[in-house]
């Protein structure tokens, strides 16, 4: 077998295929093959553009080698000791996480809005032995290393540009019948086992937390999201998020590396030049991006900036139009609910619908809407916010009431039906399983029982017409009594929103409801719905049923 095709500098199809094979059987046998690893399938390719540069997947690659034996120098080789960096939306961030995991460590990005205390108490507690910084960062990691008494290493673009030999496959890999060994990784015996990510997030009353995810739950959160979005080395993916979201960074970075697409990422933020890059001005056909990623401000800002600049130009309003729909496959909202009002005036920008998607720090992304399942109904989603017909590959998931009885079991048609029978609508508790769902809370015991945990979001759904719909957060708060005119006219527009009943009337004592005819609806799963939609408005709901309509 030859290994390079020299006209093209790279390996040959033959050896290509061959080691994607090895990759297969190996996850067939539910070992992970983490997704560094798999760079090596796409060589030349570009797998990430910046504000600095572009660098291939064999850069990527070669560099995060390099930068993890420094890490394993002071950590220790498959020593699982927690990594700490500063998060950059650019190539450091992706090159700081490979490294991490080339030499079995655990990495923990972490946010710059938390105060010089805050990261001092979270670094303490995750037993941070390095802190690794972008240099525009240094200063603060070299202060947050004193303190802490751990060594720092600082990085620019110029530590991935000053290295750009040529990949030696001879040299970096070996392979047999059914067995791929890379030169200074560890084995996929070590990924299947151990952790690979610490992601901080805030729980109720905005206490921190920090989930533990694995390497075997990170692989199958990035292949579920590359097969939901079926991503391929064809695709050039648009990234945009803030250093509020960098666990949606994370997510939205490496299941397209997954794929062999490149992704292109922006960083300082400029609506402006956003829009530069998804009209492709000045960028080569070949390069020009066709996926969109990011989050409801971020189309708030760009749908501003577009008012701004090209309302008042009739042939340009027609252009963007023309163009995002020849251009676009994919415009895709997460890791915070889509308003109705920005969703409807993106349409009428771009003539896309933005898909939206629920990401959960625990579990990955979790649910999201298809329109090429929901042909009969296409302007649904444009009707509901926050409404997803499709759970991802290997996640489960369930809708509990108050009692934790289950209303709703992807896994159990059974328990489905008979609920259905009860009532068109179900509302209750979004429960999540799955090998995607993270392994514990860091310093929390592990449940008792993996294979049969689910993991309590926190949501509240409804479930109707094969749509989740997404109604809000369940929280122990009081409700506050109505105050105001404009505050009834919204509590009675409020009142109409669950789709199985009519508003009739609100009394002293209650409110007084009926159900459309042909539907049956449970007292409890009415006042866990209207505990979420009045939180602001009602202190006590009593519900009374009008039997006369």
């Amino acid at each position: 077998m030859y290994l390079y095709d020299k006209r093209k500098n790279a390996p040959s199809p033959e050896y290509l295929t061959k080691l994607r094979e090895c990759y297969r059987l190996e996850e067939d046998n539910n070992i992970v093959v983490p997704v560094f690893k798999k760079a090596l399938l796409y060589g030349n390719n570009i797998a990430i553009r910046d504000h600095a540069g572009e660098y291939s997947y064999f850069q990527l690659y070669s560099n995060s080698k390099r930068l993890s034996r420094q890490i394993a120098n002071l950590c220790g080789s498959g020593s699982s000791s927690t990594v700490a960096f500063f998060y950059s939306n650019d190539v450091l961030s992706t090159l700081t996480l490979w490294a991490c995991w080339m030499c079995g460590q655990v990495a923990m990005p972490l946010r710059l809005d938390f105060s010089c205390s805050g990261l001092v108490n979270l670094l303490k507690l995750s037993k941070t032995r390095l802190l690794v910084a972008p240099e525009k960062y240094g200063n603060l990691s070299r202060k947050l290393a004193y303190q802490l008494d751990v060594p720092t290493l600082c990085l620019d673009h110029m530590f991935i540009k000053k290295h750009n030999l040529p990949f030696n496959y001879s040299r970096e890999i070996f392979m047999n019948a059914n067995l791929v060994i890379l030169e200074g990784t560890l084995t996929n015996d070590f990924y299947t086992t151990f952790d690979a990510l610490l992601l901080n997030t805030l729980g109720k009353v905005n206490k921190l937390k920090t989930a533990v995810l694995s390497h075997k739950n990170l692989s199958v959160q990035i292949k579920s999201a590359a097969s939901a979005w079926q991503v391929s080395a064809e695709d050039r993916v648009f990234q945009i998020f803030t250093s509020d979201h960098i666990n949606g960074y994370i997510n939205a970075t490496l299941f397209p590396l997954e794929a062999g697409a490149t992704v292109q990422m922006h960083e300082p933020f400029d609506a402006n030049n956003c829009w530069s890059t998804i009209l492709g001005i000045n960028t080569p056909q070949k390069d020009r991006v066709n996926i969109l990623i990011t989050e409801p401000k971020v189309y708030n800002i760009l749908i501003t900036e577009y008012e701004k600049i090209f309302l008042k130009n009739s042939r340009m309003v027609e252009f963007i139009k023309n163009y995002c729909l020849r251009n676009f496959r994919l415009m895709i909202s997460s890791f915070a609910p889509l308003p109705q009002h920005i969703a409807n005036r993106w349409f009428e920008i771009t003539g896309h619908n933005i898909i939206e998607s629920l990401y959960i720090t625990e579990s990955g992304i979790t649910l999201r809407y298809n329109p090429q399942h929901d042909q009969a109904n296409t302007q649904k989603q444009n009707q509901v916010t926050l409404a997803f017909n499709n759970t991802l590959s290997d996640i489960k998931v369930r809708i509990v009431d108050n009692t934790n009885r289950i209303m709703y079991d992807s896994q159990d048609l059974k328990v489905h039906t008979r609920r259905l029978l009860d009532s068109p609508t179900i509302v209750g508790s979004l429960l999540v399983g799955g090998p995607g769902v993270f392994r514990n809370y860091l310093n929390s015991e592990k449940p008792s029982n993996e294979k049969e945990s689910y993991f309590n979001t926190g949501d509240i759904v409804c479930y109707e017409d094969g749509l989740f719909k997404l109604l809000g957060r369940c929280k122990n708060e009081s409700f506050n009594t109505l105050t105001t005119m404009n505050d009834i006219e919204e509590f009675y527009s409020r009142l109409n929103l669950h789709p199985s009943i009519n508003f009739d009337k609100l009394e002293n004592r209650g409110v007084v409801y009926a159900i459309k005819p042909n539907q049956r609806m449970s007292l409890k799963s009415l006042k866990l719905f209207y505990a979420i939609i009045l939180k602001e408005y009602y202190r006590a709901i009593v519900f009374h049923l009008n039997t006369n309509k």
